[in-house]
C-alpha cells in the first residue's frame, strides 16, 4: 500500500492508497488516452483534478515503472510478456536481496504484475531506465560524452533522455581528458529561463504522447465501459481482461459489438482459462 502526501491536502495528513484505488487511477488515465485525448504536454490539470490526488500518485507509479524495467533487464532475469512476471532463480534472488537497497524489489519479483500493462500505456518508452544514468558527482543539465577514438574523430553517445548529439572533431594534440560541458539553458515563449533538465522533460513528454497516441489509436470507443459494466466479476478479473483487449485490438473491436450475453460468455471463458 502506498502512503503519499497530497500537495493540496498536506495539512490534513497522509493519503492511504489501496490496490483497488491504484487500479482505478491507472484505468482512468489509460482511458483518457484511449478515448483520443491529446496529451502532448502530459496530463493536464483538468484530467488530474477529475481523480483526487492523481498527480502525486502518478509520480509513485512512474517510479515503479522505472524500477520494473530495470529489474526485467537484469542479465539473470526472465521476463514473461503475457503474465508480466520477472523471474529470478532462487540463488540469483537471494544474491539480489542481500543488498539492503534492493529490499523493496520483493514486490516485483517472481509474481504477476497485473498493472504493468497500464503503466506501459501511460508512460511508454519515454521513461529513462538507467542505461545512461549519471552518478551523484555529475551536474544536472549536462550532456554525457563517451569518446570513441577513430583517428582524429570522437563519437558522442546519446545522453539518458536519448537526445541526439552531433559528432565533434578533436585534434590529436588535444588532451584526452573530458572538457567540462556547459550547462544547457533555453528560453521558452514567455522569456523565462529554464534549465536543460526541464527542456529534456518537455521533449520526453512529447515522445510519450506520440507513443501513447500510436498505441491506443486502434482501440474501439467505449471499450472500458463495456468491460467495466460486466456484472458478477471481481475487479482484478476485469483488469486482466481489459489489458488483454488493449494488447489485441481486433478482439477488442469484436467484443464491443457483441450482445450482452455473448460478452459474458467471452469473459467467463477468459476467466476460466486464466484464473
Amino acid at each position: 500500500m502506498d502512503t503519499e502526501a497530497s500537495g493540496a491536502k498536506a495539512a490534513s495528513g497522509l493519503c492511504q492508497w489501496t490496490p483497488t484505488q491504484s487500479t482505478f487511477v491507472l484505468t482512468f488515465l489509460t482511458n483518457i488516452v484511449a478515448d483520443g485525448t491529446r496529451t502532448s504536454t502530459g496530463f493536464k490539470k483538468v484530467h488530474l483534478n477529475a481523480c483526487d490526488q492523481v498527480s502525486n500518485h502518478l509520480k509513485t507509479w512512474k517510479k515503479k515503472y522505472v524500477r520494473i524495467n530495470y529489474l526485467k533487464n537484469l542479465s539473470a532475469a526472465l521476463w514473461d510478456e503475457d503474465e508480466f512476471i520477472i523471474s529470478l532463480e532462487h540463488d540469483h534472488y537471494k544474491g539480489h536481496m542481500v543488498d539492503p537497497k534492493n529490499k523493496a524489489d520483493d514486490e516485483y519479483l517472481n509474481k504477476p504484475l497485473p498493472y504493468y500493462g497500464f503503466l506501459a500505456t501511460i508512460f511508454g518508452n519515454s521513461v529513462a531506465t538507467g542505461q545512461y544514468a549519471k552518478s551523484s558527482n555529475d551536474p544536472i543539465g549536462t550532456d554525457s560524452y563517451v569518446g570513441v577514438s577513430h583517428g582524429g574523430d570522437a563519437t558522442a553517445e546519446n545522453d539518458g533522455l536519448n537526445h541526439g548529439i552531433d559528432k565533434s572533431v578533436i585534434n590529436d594534440d588535444i588532451s584526452s581528458s573530458a572538457r567540462p560541458a556547459k550547462r544547457a539553458k533555453t528560453i521558452d515563449d514567455t522569456g523565462r529561463k529554464i534549465d536543460g533538465l526541464v527542456e529534456a522533460f518537455q521533449c520526453g513528454t512529447q515522445t510519450l504522447a506520440n507513443a501513447i497516441a500510436q498505441a491506443s489509436s486502434g482501440l474501439p470507443h467505449g471499450l472500458f465501459e463495456a468491460v467495466d459494466s460486466l456484472p458478477g466479476f471481481e475487479l482484478h478479473h476485469k483488469t486482466r481482461y481489459y489489458q488483454y483487449l488493449v494488447r489485441h485490438p481486433n478482439d477488442a473491436h469484436a467484443f464491443v459489438n457483441l450482445p450482452s450475453d455473448w460478452k459474458l460468455s467471452w469473459f467467463s471463458s477468459f476467466v476460466a482459462e486464466n484464473f
